[in-house]
């Protein structure tokens, strides 16, 4: 049933590839953001299709099983995306903290006139 599996993934990725693109071209993903993701999703593709591919990565990296590998590869790229979300989130926080700030004391020196 591996085929069966392999077709719906494949369809999945390019579905997923087709989004990808459509958000470059609203302007909702920048060219680092597009590079990425197709780079991803291409990998998964290889990953799906030639399982044995992961199995001679992992080997050649001292990791017994190609499962192994994409799980060590899959949790860095989470944790990586985890601490740019992060930090993103506190420049914001950071943003929205001087916006209200701004507005408060232009409210205190207009209610003062």
């Amino acid at each position: 049933m591996l085929i069966l599996f392999q077709i719906l993934f494949t369809m999945f990725v390019l579905f997923a590839i087709v989004n990808v693109i459509k958000r470059k071209q609203e302007g909702l993903l920048g060219p680092k953001g597009l590079f990425f993701w197709l780079i991803f999703w291409l990998l998964a593709i290889v990953a799906v299709l030639w399982p044995n591919s992961t199995t001679i990565l992992a080997n050649y990296l001292g990791i017994g099983r190609g499962t192994d590998f994409v799980i060590y590869v899959a949790l860095v790229i989470i944790f990586y995306l985890l601490f740019k979300l992060h930090i993103k989130l506190e420049s914001v926080g950071r943003d929205i903290t001087k916006v209200v700030r701004r507005e408060a004391v232009g409210e205190g020196v207009r209610n003062k006139e």
